[in-house]
């Protein structure tokens, strides 16, 4: 097949599917930027959408969007039941992609029984999916359910802005399904909490060395993934690969850091990382052989998820500054990352866990910024504590911008069990249900409505914050049909 008969059918695959309105919508949602922080297009979008069916909606000031739906014939007397999904996305791209997540919409493809964008960019299934699936259930008229509170969230992804900020005094519900799970044979029952750690090490410049050169080292390659979903499966932190790289040159050959960057959002795993590093003439065939046997070791360990890992040295403009190496090999080396401790009652599920997400530097400063997770409140700041104490050691200094509660298990739960028993008239099959070692906003509105019960739901979605992301299309279908099942039964 030619590549215009290619696109062609692609277009007819694309067409077909749109005739779909949870597809539909979330094709509509691909078309608006949706940057964390950068939420107010597809909010108006969303507000406006809402008033022109006829639903009840408004705006908060931080830009969450709240709407109602009236119950269906015979549903007038059930208690309402709130579905909630989060606005913003991740956005993530790989090296070299020509795209501008402030203004270009996001370009999906069918491969196959998945949406993705050919691991360009993050797709925003993470939420958008959910998202799409609360508008397919507004607007048909056809569907039996209960009051609908629907809310749409901002900035889940960065500080948690939007459940932070909500009057939970407008919602009536006792009863919430979060949109915001990536599994449709779970039900998902709780959250850890998390907080951010950040870490900011002063630097003093030096002049670079006479008939020094600089050279970018850079390491690529790595599959990355969600800093809490993803964090045990082994697939290398490309901050710490570069901290490892530095300690190794260090011992070969007399170098300075005049620039280094990794990792762009703490809540992903980095799948990239660089520095410029200053170095004599003569050093720079050892660096380029220091780079190939560091490749082979790190391909090595990581064989099973990140055998395409690379490390590149190109030569680079001449730095103006340079600084010594060791604090800052130390505070990547020696701060924690990854899993901290697995939950002593659930076999295979992490408890805490700490993520080296972004690493940065200018002339002033060198920083670290991670996410921490866990199930228990005591050894989340445990291990900020941890890295606080690091930091001092190093004449750093250690800070944290936000933080959020976990969701709480419930031995006893009337909508769990519902939600269980549509799951296996649906499907013939028995859910998991499981807490996940991720932070969902449901911990926001449980603090403000104890009496909440909660349950998280969503289609097969894979690689989220990452550009290898995607989503399941016949899961999807599958999932949609039981969503609605459900709130059929809900009276």
């Amino acid at each position: 097949m030619d590549e215009k008969n290619e696109k062609e059918k692609m277009n007819e695959e694309k067409e077909e599917l749109l005739k779909e309105r949870v597809f539909f919508y979330f094709a509509q949602l691909c078309r608006i930027p949706r940057q964390s922080g950068n939420e107010k297009a597809v909010s108006d979008f969303i507000l406006n959408w809402a008033l022109d069916q006829g639903l009840k909606a408004k705006q908060d000031a931080v830009n969450n969007v709240f709407i109602r739906k009236a119950a269906s014939a015979g549903y007038e007397a059930a208690p309402p039941v709130m579905l909630q999904a989060h606005m913003d996305m991740v956005c993530e791209k790989n090296e070299g992609v020509n795209h501008d997540f402030t203004k270009d919409p996001i370009k999906w493809m069918i491969e196959g029984d998945l949406i993705s964008t050919g691991g360009e960019t993050t797709l925003g299934a993470d939420n958008g999916i959910g998202v799409a699936c609360a508008m397919a259930v507004l607007e048909d008229k056809t569907l039996a359910h209960p009051r609908l509170e629907v809310l749409f969230t901002v900035a889940e992804e960065s500080d948690f802005t939007g459940a932070a900020n909500f009057d939970t005094s407008w919602m009536e519900s006792d009863r919430m399904i979060n949109l915001d799970h990536a599994s449709d044979k779970e039900i998902l029952c709780g959250s850890c909490g998390g907080m951010d750690a950040v870490i900011t090490l002063p630097i003093k410049p030096e002049k670079l060395k006479t008939g020094w050169k600089t050279c970018t080292v850079r390491i690529y390659g790595l599959k990355g993934g969600h800093s809490g979903e993803d964090i045990h499966r082994g697939r290398g932190n490309a901050n710490l690969l570069l901290g490892r790289f530095l300690a190794a040159a260090e011992k070969r050959f007399a170098y300075g850091i005049s620039a280094a960057g990794g990792g762009t959002c703490r809540l992903a795993i980095p799948r990239e990382a660089k520095a410029d590093i200053s170095l004599g003439e003569a050093d720079i065939k050892e660096l380029q052989k220091l780079a190939e046997e560091q490749q082979e070791m790190f391909r090595n360990e990581l064989q099973a998820t990140s055998s395409s890992l690379c490390i590149s040295v190109t030569e680079a403009p001449a730095a103006e500054f340079q600084v010594a190496p060791e604090k800052i090999i130390n505070l990547i080396l020696l701060a924690p990352d990854g899993i901290c401790q697995m939950n002593e009652m659930l076999t295979g599920l992490v408890d805490t866990s700490d993520n080296m997400g972004e690493l940065h530097m200018d002339s002033e400063s060198f920083q670290l910024v991670f996410e921490i997770r866990s199930a228990k409140d005591s050894l989340k700041y445990f291990v900020y504590d941890k890295i606080s104490r690091l930091a001092k050691l190093l004449g750093a200094d250690c800070t944290t911008t936000l933080e959020y509660g976990s969701w709480q298990f419930r031995p006893q739960s009337k909508f769990r069990d519902k939600a269980i028993e549509v799951f296996k008239k649906t499907y013939g099959t028995e859910p998991a249900v499981l807490t996940l070692h991720a932070g969902l906003e449901v911990g926001y509105f449980f603090d403000a409505r104890p009496s909440l019960d909660a349950i998280a739901l969503g289609p097969d979605c894979w690689n989220f914050h990452s550009p290898s992301e995607c989503v399941g299309i016949s899961s999807v279908r599958r999932f949609y049909k039981y969503l609605c099942t459900l709130l059929a039964e809900l009276y």
